[in-house]
C-alpha cells in the first residue's frame, strides 16, 4: 500500500518565487530628529515603517545635481540681476538714454542665459539618475 501523504496537500501559504521573495537586506543609518521624521511620515502614510522606508527609496525621483557648467550660468545670471538692480539704484546719476541701453543690454543677456537653463531647469529635462 502507498502512502497517502504523497498525495496529500501541504498546508500553509505557497512559497514566493526567488524574484519576488525579500532576502536582503542594507542598514541605514539616521539620527534621532530623522527617524521620528520618518515615524511620522509613515504614520501619516498609515504605513510600516519599513514598507513606507521601501516605497519611498524605490519610488524616489533622483535628479543629478546641477553640474559645472549650469552653475556658471547660474552665476552669471546672479551677477546679471545684481548689475541691473545698481543701474536701478544709479538712475539718478545717469541720463535716461544711457539707462536705456545699458538696461536693455543687461535685459538681453539675462533672458539669453534664461534661454540656455530653460531646457534643463523649466522642462526638468536633466539626467534622471
Amino acid at each position: 500500500m502507498k502512502d497517502n501523504s504523497d498525495n496529500k496537500k501541504k498546508g500553509g501559504r505557497p512559497k514566493k518565487s526567488a524574484v519576488n521573495r525579500k532576502s536582503r537586506t542594507i542598514g541605514v543609518c539616521f539620527s534621532e530628529p530623522e527617524l521620528y521624521t520618518l515615524k511620522y511620515r509613515a504614520k501619516q502614510a498609515k504605513l510600516p515603517l519599513s514598507i513606507y522606508c521601501h516605497d519611498a527609496i524605490l519610488e524616489a525621483k533622483i535628479v543629478e545635481a546641477v553640474n559645472k557648467e549650469d552653475l556658471i550660468v547660474l552665476k552669471s545670471l546672479s551677477n546679471m540681476g545684481n548689475n541691473l538692480n545698481q543701474l536701478v539704484k544709479h538712475t539718478r546719476f545717469l541720463s535716461l538714454k544711457d539707462l536705456e541701453n545699458k538696461t536693455l543690454f543687461v535685459l538681453n543677456s539675462i533672458l539669453e542665459i534664461i534661454d540656455t537653463l530653460s531646457d534643463d531647469w523649466k522642462n526638468n529635462k536633466r539626467k534622471k539618475l
